[in-house]
């Protein structure tokens, strides 16, 4: 089967990319999706289903579609039909959609295809009894100032988590145990989410650490573990810039990234990964590799294809990568139409960026007139004074 799969804005596109239901047993329901046609042509499309747990509960009542140059989109469904149960997580299903560039017949072994876009079907069935899933994020800090650990968990049984907290032992690179803590206590409701924050004195000598958690819930723990370092970032990101951010487009983004070893690093680029907050991968993306000079910073150009994105706030992972070592940084993506706010550099970039900077300028001019007017004052004062003596 000759596949091109291509995230490509201006061919073929649909959305949404995926949906997710909670199971119901002996669930009947039919699911939408669109279809955009980017390019404005006619286009013969083929739709299977292929991969996942949930192809035997897939069908598609109609498997050869056409969409006319007229239509900017064309929108078509499929049906599941869920069995009496599921193990409990997550079941995935995807359903694939064919450019055909000539005559195919699905029964057949091959499909001549150009484009192809995939929409997925996530069914999550909950554990019994009460079922935490868990996370721990450690944010790299510079010596004496505080490592953030973060423990994300969601409770994913039927049942609520009436007690959750975390014990973490932290190592150094010999093995030897430098510190522990407790977190505090937090309650998370049936199939909510919630976190737990801490913050540890990196009161010990530069270097690497590894810290082990148990987090501990009701009636069970999930053990987790993570590598941190204490001292000067080698890479860090700067700031990130866009111009004429518009979603549904391709949006370029424009990664400062900052050298602060003595030495020139070759093979740099970076890694975007955007998430929902249950986990599941949005985008994912990087820019070509290039070399920083020591002590200095550079520009990487990444691209982001936001068709079928929608407005809302998205976990955002962004990955220095050079050498066998990488430099993660946590943010969060505050999509809008016409703008894309970066929450934890405080960064906000979006479709006009002049704005920002005319009313920097209108500020300043501002402040330097009531500056000449306080002076004037001031000189008028001191000469009525003198003519007095």
């Amino acid at each position: 089967m000759a596949l091109f799969l291509v995230n490509a804005v201006y061919a073929l596109g649909v959305t949404p990319a995926r949906t997710t239901i909670d199971f119901e047993p002996g669930l009947k329901k039919a699911v939408e999706f669109e279809v955009l046609n980017s390019e404005g042509k006619d286009i013969k499309l083929n739709a299977m289903v292929v991969n996942g747990e949930l192809d035997g509960y897939i069908y598609l009542p109609v498997k050869e579609m056409f969409i006319s140059a007229n239509e900017k989109s064309k929108k078509f469904n499929y049906e599941i039909n869920l069995p009496g149960s599921l193990s409990p997580g997550l079941h995935k299903g995807e359903i694939l959609i064919i450019e055909s560039s000539g005559e195919s017949d699905l029964s057949q072994t091959q499909v001549l295809a150009t484009l192809a876009v995939v929409t997925q079907l996530h069914v999550y069935v909950p554990y019994p009894g009460k079922y935490a899933n868990a996370d721990m994020v450690v944010y790299n800090a510079n010596q004496g100032e505080n490592v953030l650990f973060v423990f994300p968990v969601v409770s994913a049984g039927e049942f609520d988590l009436t007690s959750v907290r975390a014990n973490v032992d932290i190592f150094n690179s010999m093995g030897e145990k430098v510190d522990s803590f407790t977190t505090l206590t937090i309650r998370v409701p049936s199939g909510e989410k919630k976190e737990i924050v801490y913050e540890w004195k990196a009161d010990v000598p530069i270097g690497n650490y590894r810290a082990t958690a148990g987090l501990i819930y009701d009636e069970g723990i999930v053990n987790l573990e993570r590598q941190f370092t204490v001292g000067s970032r080698e890479l860090e990101l700067k700031e990130i810039n866009v111009n004429n951010f518009k979603l549904g487009e391709i949006a370029k983004l424009e990664m400062l990234v900052e050298n602060k070893w003595s030495e020139a690093i070759s093979g740099v680029y970076i890694e975007t990964k955007i998430k929902k907050d249950n986990g599941d991968i949005v985008s994912m993306f990087q820019s070509p590799s290039q070399s920083i000079e020591a002590l200095s910073k550079q520009i990487f150009s990444s691209y982001w294809d936001t068709a079928g994105v929608k407005e809302g706030t998205y976990e955002t992972e962004i990955s220095i990568n050079y050498a066998d070592k990488s430099s993660k940084n946590n943010l969060k993506f505050k999509v809008e139409k016409d703008e894309l706010v970066v929450l934890g550099l405080g960064y906000v970039v979006s479709e006009d960026s002049g704005g920002s900077k005319d009313t920097l300028v209108i500020v300043l001019v501002i402040v330097v007139v009531v500056l000449v007017l306080v002076n004037l004052l001031w000189f008028l004062i001191i000469r009525k004074r003198l003519k007095k003596k």
